[in-house]
């Protein structure tokens, strides 16, 4: 691996400079916050452009296609030429991907929209796509809003969490339009790179399986922890920062930190608890992490496929829900038991595990019990918080973004109502609930539905699936001509997860509640002529602007626009969406992605600040800011009152009105 790397890094050094020169700015979105404030910058962020739709054209051989779909389990690489926006590299590994995905897509009838793997240095170790090994296009398997892994990853960039890389695209296999995916950045040798720097291989990764808990157990290899990559070292550090955070005093730090990086632990948590992720390591199955131990032995951890989110899984507490119109739902302890009715809308931030107990896994009840790390968690938690006061104008923008390609998906899981059903807000239970999962035979940790489950595929066994529900023959059903599903949500109705929308602003009212901040008040709602629930209005501005913050900019006496990011209060210092601000004070702004900084012009003078640091300057004068510029809900936010004041205004702040006024400086002043 580390000769492989001294390869890569040798042919990419020029092709780095000139492609990282062309990372623009996308719907106001600074191609920054895809960048780790780690590691090294590499040449493919380039085609991870945010709120982008890119081209993925597979070529394969048909004889080597029909072998993949006969036996998708197998997940056998074969070689393919690969066009990714017009990168165009051949002898590329190209595979299905997935455990339990993988295996219920596989038992359909009516689909072989599988998720898939390109490792583009399977064949050729010094081979990269502009310094990227592997990419996986995953299928949004009970999904049909397309956006809950996109998002999820999207909000742990907003509080610096190191994660994989995501972009909306559509899959092409011998030149035929195959599907609309989520391609996202494998956790292999480029991602480790990027984010720990180059020296990351001669730390060890190691992926998780089911039950990866990370309770102590005398003798145990933890098979559950497999390794990925990196240096070997059968499993010694592992097994090291397993003890260490199983032997934590109770309320104590211990030597936690020498084997952990305990951040990336708070902030994994955190996000799963605000944005009802239960099918994680903080649920029942105690997966759907990595961990990247370096070569001192330190743990980070890498968070993982998130397509269940916001509510998306069936089991570990999540979904079951009774909402009433336009009312929150309020918070109902810190119990986890079946008896409280507690839920992934209604689950306390203090206990963030929903169909386990806490005292089940260390790397939650541990950390938490100590005073200065759940602090720490309380202010991811706010910060969650903060990003999902913007979410329903996000839903609405992207959902507005991707419409097109999702109409367009000719083997899409779900049909286009219950896309849009998806992306809506409704006050029945329903859209908080969702239907339940149909899992394969042979798949343990999920309860089969009453009916007939789907029957396996031709040329497997034809044996009966026998489910909590009883045993069921399972007829075979007629594939459609083409042996796609044709983009009519077939085999999938039953799995789909509720409403995107209806949890994200039933969930966000509950944590502001929780938090002691004002509550959005969720939209009000009209009855159809069917007599189903729908949102009044289909705007984001329908719950209102001050709702969402309270937080008004007032410029020569007219209200400023931010639109779905809104101004927020950071340690006594709002701070504003710098497009937006710097638009209606009528600068121009420029944004330098290598050196994350941004320089705002306006006649003589020139403001230039960088992300993250508290040193800015005016026509070349260093000055200390009181909070620095930052990225939050995936928008660049900058100090109002700097940014005002630095071009000739004055600025008062009404904290009873919560409202900022930037006017000219009076006459004489």
């Amino acid at each position: 691996m580390r000769m492989k790397n001294m390869l890569k890094k040798l042919m990419l050094t020029s092709l780095s400079l000139t492609v990282a020169a062309s990372l623009t700015v996308v719907a106001g979105i600074p191609a920054a916050v895809y960048a780790a404030d780690a590691g090294a910058t590499q040449a493919y962020e380039s085609l991870f452009t945010p709120d982008k739709i890119i081209n993925v054209k597979v070529t394969i051989a048909d004889e080597d296609w029909t072998s993949i779909l006969a036996s998708p389990l197998d997940k056998e690489y074969k070689s393919v030429t690969v066009d990714v926006d017009g990168n165009v590299l051949e002898n590329v590994g190209f595979s299905t991907k997935g455990n339990l995905t993988l295996k219920s897509v596989a038992a359909m009838t009516d689909s072989d929209r599988y998720s898939f793997r390109l490792k583009f240095d399977k064949y050729d170790k010094t081979q990269t796509l502009l310094g990227l090994d592997k990419m996986v296009l995953n299928n949004s398997y009970s999904d049909p809003s397309f956006l809950r892994e996109y998002l999820h990853y999207e909000a742990l960039r907003s509080i610096g969490e190191d994660v994989p890389l995501t972009v909306f695209t559509n899959l092409y296999i011998n030149g035929e339009l195959y599907g609309f995916y989520v391609g996202v950045e494998a956790v292999d040798d480029s991602y480790l790179e990027r984010n720990f720097g180059e020296d990351a291989d001669s730390g060890v990764l190691y992926d998780t399986e089911e039950q990866s808990y990370l309770k102590a157990e005398e003798g145990s290899d933890y098979d559950s922890l497999t390794y990925e990559t990196g240096t070997e070292d059968d499993k010694t550090s592992l097994k090291n920062f397993i003890s260490v955070l199983n032997a934590m005093p109770d309320g104590e730090k211990g030597n936690i930190e020498s084997v952990l990086d305990v951040d990336s632990a708070l902030k994994y948590i955190a996000a799963n608890a605000v944005l009802g992720n239960y099918d994680s390591y903080n649920g029942d199955k105690g997966h759907n992490y990595l961990l990247y131990g370096d070569s001192a032995g330190k743990y980070s951890v890498i968070p993982w496929d998130m397509n269940m989110s916001f509510n998306g899984y069936t089991g570990g507490g999540g979904r079951t829900v009774t909402v009433t119109a336009a009312s929150s739902v309020t918070a109902t302890g810190t119990s986890t038991s079946a008896a409280s009715a507690v839920n992934a809308v209604t689950a306390s931030i203090d206990t963030p595990t929903l169909g386990i107990d806490v005292d089940q896994v260390p790397l939650i009840g541990n950390l938490l019990e100590v005073p200065e790390y759940k602090a720490r968690y309380n202010t991811y938690v706010s910060e969650l918080v903060t990003y999902l006061s913007g979410i329903q104008s996000r839903i609405t923008g992207l959902a507005s973004l991707v419409r097109p390609y999702v109409q367009a998906d000719p083997t899409k899981f779900y049909t286009i109502e219950q896309f849009e059903n998806n992306v809506a807000y409704t006050a029945d239970a329903a859209g908080l609930g969702g239907g339940t999962m149909t899992p394969p035979a042979g798949t343990e940790g999920l309860t089969m539905p009453s009916g007939t489950p789907p029957a396996r595929p031709e040329g497997t066994a034809g044996t009966a699936t026998t489910g909590t529900a009883g045993t069921t023959a399972g007829t075979a059903a007629t594939r459609p001509e083409g042996g796609q599903a044709g983009g009519a949500g077939q085999g999938m109705g039953t799995m789909a997860a509720g409403s995107l929308m209806t949890f994200a602003l039933n969930r966000l009212a509950n944590l502001q509640e929780q938090l002691g901040l004002t509550v959005t008040p969720l939209p009000e709602v009209v009855k159809t002529a069917a007599g189903s629930s729908t949102a009044a209005t289909a705007t984001p501005a329908a719950a209102g602007t001050a709702s969402r913050t309270g937080i008004s900019v007032l410029l020569h006496g007219a209200a400023v626009d931010f639109q779905d990011q809104q101004p927020v209060n950071k340690d006594g210092r709002v701070l504003v969406p710098v497009n937006a601000i710097l638009s209606a004070l009528g600068a121009e702004v420029t944004w330098d992605q290598a050196a994350k900084k941004i320089t705002a012009v306006k006649g003589s003078t020139t403001i230039i600040m960088t992300i993250g640091s508290k040193t800015a300057t005016i026509n070349g004068q260093a000055l200390t800011l009181d909070v620095p510029a930052q990225i939050i809900g995936n928008r660049t936010l900058v100090p109002v009152r700097f940014i005002s004041e630095g071009l000739g205004l004055d600025v008062l702040w009404n904290a009873a009105a919560q409202t900022v006024t930037a006017s000219a400086k009076a006459s004489g002043a």
